[in-house]
C-alpha cells in the first residue's frame, strides 16, 4: 500500500485518471453482468437437432398491450418445427398450446426495437402488472418426440405498465454515477488518498439512483414505490438498502476528521457484492388465484 500511496504522490494527475478508468471499466463490467443475468433478459442461446443448431430467442419481459414475442430465429433447418405450451403463472389455467409459424417478429427493450425473422409466437397480453406466464417452448425435428428447450423447467415472463423513457434512462445513469462513485473511493481509500468528498458524493448518488428514480420506475411499472423491506422481499430494493446502511456506517466512521479506510474497504467490497445478484430476484408478482399481488397493484 505504501508503494501506492508514494506513486499517488509522485504522479497525482496520471493516478486519478487511471483510477477513474478503472473505476468506470469495474462499474460498466458490473452493469454488463446485470443486465444478461437479469430474469428480464430475454433468454438467448443455440439449440441442436438432429437437423441443425436451432437459435433461439425468448422473451421474459414485456409491456401490457404488447404480445409476448417468442422465436426460434431464421435460418431455421427444414423440417424443424415448434410449439409452445404455456399458462398464467400462479393460476388455476390449464396448459395451452399454440403452433409456431413463420413471420416478423417486433419486440422492444430499454428503447431500442428490433425485428427478427424466423418461426414463432406471440401470446396474448397480460392485463396486469407484475401478470407473468409460465411456458415452455418444444422443438421438433421430425427424428423423434418433441424436446423441451429447458426441460422440465418453466420460463416465465412478466408484464409491467410502460414506463417513460425518460424515467427509465435517469435511474439508469445515476445508478451507474453511484456504482462509479463507489467504486472510485474505494480505490482512493486503498491508497490511502483524500476520499471524504468522494464518499459522500457517492451517498448522494446512491440515494438519488436507488430511493428515488428506482422506486418511480417501479411506481410508473407496478404502481408502488418500494416493494423491499418492510413491505417484500424484492432483491433489487433490499440489495440497494443494505449497500447504503454500509455506506452510512463508512460515513459515520470518518466523520469529521477521522479516517476509517477499512468501513470504505467493507463498502466497496458490498458494494460489487449487490451488483453480483440478478436484477429482479424475487420482485413484484402477481397472483391470480387470489387476485391480490407482492409489490404490485395488479
Amino acid at each position: 500500500m505504501s508503494s501506492l500511496k508514494e506513486f499517488a504522490i509522485r504522479r497525482p494527475t496520471l493516478t486519478s485518471v487511471l483510477l477513474w478508468v478503472l473505476a468506470v471499466i469495474l462499474t460498466l463490467g458490473c452493469f454488463a453482468y446485470q443486465d444478461k443475468t437479469g430474469p428480464t433478459y430475454p433468454l438467448e442461446g443455440d439449440f441442436g437437432t438432429a437437423k441443425g443448431t436451432v437459435p433461439f430467442k425468448f422473451l421474459r419481459s414485456e409491456t401490457i398491450g404488447k404480445d409476448l414475442a417468442i422465436m426460434l430465429l431464421d435460418p431455421v433447418p427444414e423440417e424443424v418445427t415448434g410449439y409452445v405450451e404455456y399458462r398464467r403463472y400462479k393460476s388455476n389455467d390449464a396448459l395451452s398450446r399454440i403452433d409456431m409459424t413463420p413471420g416478423e417478429f417486433e419486440f422492444s427493450r430499454r428503447g431500442r426495437t428490433e425485428t427478427v425473422e424466423g418461426l414463432g409466437v406471440k401470446l396474448p397480453s397480460l392485463t396486469e402488472r407484475a401478470g407473468k406466464y409460465e411456458y415452455f417452448v418444444y422443438i421438433d425435428d421430425a427424428e423423434g418426440e418433441p424436446i423441451s428447450v429447458t426441460g422440465e423447467n418453466p420460463i416465465y415472463a412478466r408484464y409491467k405498465a410502460e414506463v417513460p423513457f425518460w424515467a427509465l434512462a435517469v435511474h439508469i445513469l445515476v445508478i451507474f454515477a453511484s456504482m462509479m462513485l463507489a467504486i472510485r473511493t474505494t480505490l482512493e481509500a486503498i491508497i490511502d488518498g483524500k476520499y471524504k468528498r468522494m464518499l459522500w458524493a457517492a451517498i448522494v448518488s446512491l440515494l438519488l439512483g436507488g430511493f428515488f428514480f428506482g422506486p418511480l420506475v417501479q411506481l410508473y411499472a407496478f404502481g408502488v414505490w418500494w416493494s423491499g423491506v418492510p413491505f417484500g422481499y424484492d432483491w433489487t430494493d433490499n440489495k440497494v438498502l443494505v449497500e447504503l446502511i454500509f455506506w452510512l456506517w463508512a460515513a459515520f466512521l470518518n466523520r469529521s476528521r477521522r479516517r476509517n479506510r477499512w468501513s470504505v474497504y467493507l463498502a466497496g467490497v458490498v458494494t460489487l457484492f449487490v451488483y453480483f445478484i440478478p436484477h429482479s430476484l424475487f420482485g413484484s408478482e402477481f397472483d391470480y388465484r387470489t387476485g391480490t399481488g407482492r409489490g404490485t397493484v395488479g
